[in-house]
Parts: structure tokens; sequence; C-alpha cells
């Protein structure tokens, strides 16, 4: 327990020297939701709008849609780059092995990055509801705990991608280029840029299947009172599960 109070205020004060990190897990979510929020509004007669069979703003408005939406792109920005690039860098230089050398398990280290991760998305999520509330009348959060518990399930479900990423890559820099790729690709095709109602249908039916949809679902839903949604809850678990377990196993032979 020491050792992993240690490493995580280690973790804390590297993540606050790290620009590229404080731009695209804090800065960027909340830029891409001031945007796109101004751009569509925040008009309830919005609402109700449809297209290709589906509700575009899942009867709220788009201030409010973006604003739940953006909340699941500071876990993703978390799981797809800072903690691959960490991991990945920690392994080029060497540090993983001393780590090692000196009793310091890998578990401690990877807890150490998922703590930073929930602290991150707190302070992240109260920032965002703040700002929304303030400057577009955005709705907040009507379950909190499923809320909470829908950003918990997702940050383990990143994690174990961010950690199954940093088994495979061997650079920190390859990290951050894969990183930079994956997550743009799901953030336009998610429901985090355009809605997915507006995709052509192939793009909505990927888009649909990735986890950070599911994720946006997972915390929307509470958030505008619909209560949980297990189902995207269960595929957020399986994601974990499928890229937790290999992860493990090739980080102990690496």
């Amino acid at each position: 327990m020491r050792g992993y109070l240690a490493l995580t205020r280690a973790e804390f004060r590297l993540f606050r020297r790290e620009p590229f990190s404080i731009v695209f897990v804090l800065a960027f979510p909340l830029m891409m939701m001031a945007l796109l929020s101004s751009v569509f509004g925040n008009d309830q007669a919005d609402a109700n709008d449809v297209e290709n069979g589906m509700l575009v703003w899942r009867w709220v408005t788009p201030a409010n849609y973006y604003t739940a939406a953006s909340v699941a792109v500071i876990v993703a920005a978390l799981g797809l780059m800072t903690l691959p690039i960490t991991l990945a860098g920690y392994r080029e230089q060497g540090i993983l092995r001393r780590f090692r050398a000196s009793s310091v398990s890998t578990g401690a280290l990877v807890a150490a990055q998922l703590s930073l991760a929930l602290a991150t998305f707190v302070a992240g999520t109260v920032v965002m509801g703040a700002v929304a509330w303030v400057a577009y009348d955005a709705m907040l959060p009507d379950d909190a705990i499923g809320v909470a518990f829908a950003l918990v399930v997702g940050t383990a479900t990143f994690g174990s991608i961010g950690l199954l990423f940093a088994a495979v890559i061997k650079t920190s820099r390859s990290a951050q280029g894969i990183g930079l790729l994956v997550f743009f690709m799901l953030w336009l095709i998610s429901g985090t840029a355009p809605p997915r109602a507006v995709l052509p249908g192939g793009l909505r039916d990927v888009g649909g299947a990735l986890p950070l949809s599911r994720l946006v679902t997972a915390i929307q839903d509470p958030w505008f009172g619909f209560g949980w949604n297990s189902t995207d809850l269960m595929m957020l678990v399986g994601y974990a599960l499928a890229a937790g377990a290999p992860a493990v196993w090739l980080f102990r032979r690496s």
C-alpha cells in the first residue's frame, strides 16, 4: 500500500508536467463540447429530431447531449493516449525493469495509473458540467450514482484497452501516434462529434458497436434520467475482459 501511494503521488506530479496529456484529456473535450453546443444550440424544439430512423439528440437539447457525451471523451483520452504512452515510455526507458528489480509490481503501477484516471475524469466531469450549466443552461446529472457507475466501468474498459496497447507497442512515440489515430476514429463515429443518427448506414452500425459509443449512452441514460443501461454496461465489461486478459498475460511475459 505504501508503494502504491508513493507511485500515485509521483504519477500525479508527472501528469501535471505533461502538456500533451493536459490538452487532450481535459482541454480538448471541453473545447469540443463548447464548440458543438454553440453550433447546435440549446433549443428544446430540436430534442425530437429524427434522422435515418434514429433520434438525433435522444429527447434532450444538443447542449445537454454534448455535455454528457464529452465526459466519455475524457475517459477515452485517458485510456487510449495517457496510459499507453506512459507505460510504453516506462518500458522503453527501462523503468519497468527497475520497478521489478526493486519489488514494485506492475499491478501497483497500473493501479496508480487508474487512480490518476479516476481523479482526472472526476475533475473533468465537474468542470464540464459547471461550464455547460453556466454557459448553456445544460442540465446536471439526474442520477449521479448511475453516471458515476458508468464512468467507473468505462475507466476499467478503456484502461484495459490502454494496457493492451502498452503491452504490444514498444515505444512512447508509436503509442502516441497509434493512440491519436484510434482516438479520433472513435471520436468521429461514436456520437461524440456528429450524432450517430446523421452518419451513413455503415458507419452508424460500426460506431454503435464501438466501446466509446456504448460508454456515451451508458453515461447519458442516467444523466438524462432514463435509468441504467444494462446492455451497454455489460458490453463495456465484455470489452474490458477481452482487452484486459491478454494485456495482463503479455505484461507478465515482457
